[in-house]
């Protein structure tokens, strides 16, 4: 459990971080003013002032912000005269994010998720370059992984377990194991399974998947890696970061089609699959930290008030009609979104509390 709680604020910080820093850097490339870039939320732990600019690391490591002087409306009746000086003094400068020409505004808004797919395509090619690329599957009864949230993880089944048999059946290879899980749907199977140098019993009942038409435990079989140079694992890193940015993008359109919350992880779902990704090794830490980068910076550019997308809205609104939205009418929306994404947030953990814990 202490691994896991670590590696998961390391991971998360990870992507944090680099969303966050993509922000940071396009700002000052644009000579807008930054007040504060933290990690977390709630109170300070670590603050440091460099230059113009506040450093700092919060309690609550499940997010952070760049905090760029004129990108919310200001009420100076809630300032202190000290902050009232500041911003004052910056849009005198003309430094105020909402100075700045919708260009400039939307790259740095977009660069949040820019950094995010670019850490992804990194992940990728250390990953391709150091342990190989991809060429085929195990034919062997070996897990190459199990996800999350499904019968096989539930019932604590690792990458690397190699199924020995099932109900007393011995299991020869992958596609005698999947037939037999197939062919029992709902019915409690009992798996003898071999870990490093020991054998272990797990029960465990496969679940009726619609989409498949059979029953299933959520397994995947090792891959087969080819070590190859250096501009193939580039090509190959480029060609995977495109293929998971389009099944994620797919993933966000069909729960929105379908309304339906089943497939959102929060958390607590992050910190399970991180956990079980720093038992298997590092290069599948590293495949996670991808895909998860790649939900965030989608997550990110989706057009809803609060979030990044939200506020590229906004910025093309401007471009369209000639002006822009009064500072007050856009932030007054954008704090609605907020808190309905902080509902939302509430709704998530919940639901991953009750799917991992009960």
């Amino acid at each position: 459990m202490l691994t896991t709680i670590v590696v998961f604020i390391i991971f998360l910080g990870v992507l944090i971080f680099v969303h966050e820093l993509g922000h940071f850097i396009m700002a000052k490339k644009s000579d807008i003013r930054v007040e504060e870039f933290a990690l977390g939320f709630g109170p300070k732990l670590i603050s440091r002032k460099k230059g113009e600019t506040v450093f700092s690391i919060r309690l609550v490591p499940l997010g952070g912000f760049c905090n760029m002087v004129g990108e919310m409306p200001v009420d100076k009746d809630d300032l202190s005269e000290e902050e009232v000086n500041l911003y004052e003094e910056t849009v005198e400068q003309g430094r105020a994010f909402h100075q700045k020409s919708p260009g400039k505004r939307l790259l740095v808004l977009a660069m949040g998720a820019i950094m995010n797919f670019l850490l992804a395509l990194v992940a990728f090619i250390l990953i391709f370059s150091f342990y190989g690329l991809p060429v085929d599957y195990s034919r062997e009864a070996v897990i190459g992984q199990a996800y999350p949230n499904h019968p096989a993880a539930e019932a604590e089944l690792r990458s690397g377990d190699k199924i020995l048999s099932i109900d007393g059946q011995n299991v020869e290879s992958w596609e005698e194991m999947a037939s037999y899980i197939h062919d029992n749907p709902g019915e409690t199977l009992e798996f003898t399974v071999q870990r490093n140098s020991s054998e272990m019993v797990f029960n465990i009942t496969p679940r009726y998947d619609e989409t498949a038409g059979h029953g299933i435990i959520g397994i995947e079989p090792e891959l087969i890696r080819e070590r190859v140079g250096p501009i193939t694992a580039i090509q190959g890193a480029v060609t995977q970061t495109g293929y998971v940015m389009r099944m994620t993008f797919n993933g966000f359109v069909q729960i929105f089609a379908e309304r339906s919350t089943e497939d959102l992880g929060g958390p607590v779902m992050i910190a399970s699959i991180v956990g079980q990704a720093a038992r298997t090794g590092f290069d599948d830490v590293l495949n996670w930290l991808a895909i998860i980068s790649i939900n965030l910076g989608i997550l990110n550019l989706l057009p809803f008030p609060a979030l990044d997308g939200g506020r590229i809205v906004f910025v093309l609104i401007e471009v369209i009609a000639g002006k822009p939205v009064p500072q007050e009418k856009e932030g007054f929306i954008h704090m609605i979104g907020f808190f309905l994404l902080l509902l939302l947030m509430v709704f998530v953990i919940y639901q991953d509390i009750i799917t991992n814990f009960f």
